[in-house]
């Protein structure tokens, strides 16, 4: 996965001038699977392996918005707060207030209105993976009043990536840099294999918006036992 991490930062196209981690630094001890699938479940061990992949990734401006508690909190300490404040990230709070990371963030540039939030319905079939985002991106013409405009529409959690488009808006999920755990396995092996990578969103000076994924194609595949 580090050859990979590198290689995906290798194919972009451009430094980006801001760079969101969209939830969950790190996995946190993952107590349903009994911290069996993490190299180290001490806390600070992952923020401090995360802050170095993060740092590989040339940038101008770094956001962190929260993920799910499950991974992140532990009896009410935010560890995205820890990190972001450690990394000398910028400060989104929706509605003020002191903190750095928020449970989603919105955000401009070049004209073009983002929405970040972590979580997105999942779909373990493919044919129907769009459907939560493409329910979500409608949803949110709803929320305009309040929330202001989304051009792009950028979720997480799923560990796998679609993109969504309509006439005025995008949206995607983001791929994930981790493979499944022993939980993910009680449904069945099927819809488990995650998508590795990241999404880079180049806005054009004519207003284009170029979504680039870099989806990485992991060479490593699992044994099969021949007799």
């Amino acid at each position: 996965l580090y050859r990979v991490w590198n290689d995906c930062i290798d194919e972009l196209i451009q430094k980006p001038n801001l760079l969101v981690v969209n939830g969950e630094p790190c996995d946190g001890g993952n107590p349903k699977g009994l911290g069996k699938q993490s190299w180290s479940t001490n806390l600070k061990d992952q923020l401090d392996d995360a802050e170095k992949l993060i740092k590989l990734i040339p940038y101008n401006n770094l956001l962190f918005v929260r993920g799910s508690g499950y991974h992140v909190d532990q009896q009410g300490t935010n560890f995205e707060e820890i990190i972001a404040e450690k990394m000398k990230a910028d400060r989104y709070k929706a509605f003020g207030g002191s903190g750095y990371t928020d449970y989603y963030s919105l955000v401009e540039i070049y004209g073009k209105y983002f929405n970040f939030t972590h979580h997105v319905g999942f779909n373990k079939w493919a044919a129907y993976r769009t459907t939560a985002l493409a329910r979500e991106m409608a949803g949110m013409v709803f929320e305009k009043d309040k929330m202001g405009r989304a051009d792009i529409i950028v979720r997480s959690h799923v560990h796998y990536f679609v993109h969504v488009e309509f006439v005025h808006t995008h949206g995607f999920t983001t791929p994930a840099w981790k493979y499944p755990d022993g939980h993910l396995f009680r449904g069945g092996t099927a819809g488990t294999t995650p998508d590795i990578g990241m999404v880079e969103v180049i806005i054009e000076p004519n207003g284009d918006i170029d979504i680039v994924k870099h989806i990485a194609e992991m060479e490593i595949k699992p044994l099969v036992k021949h007799y």
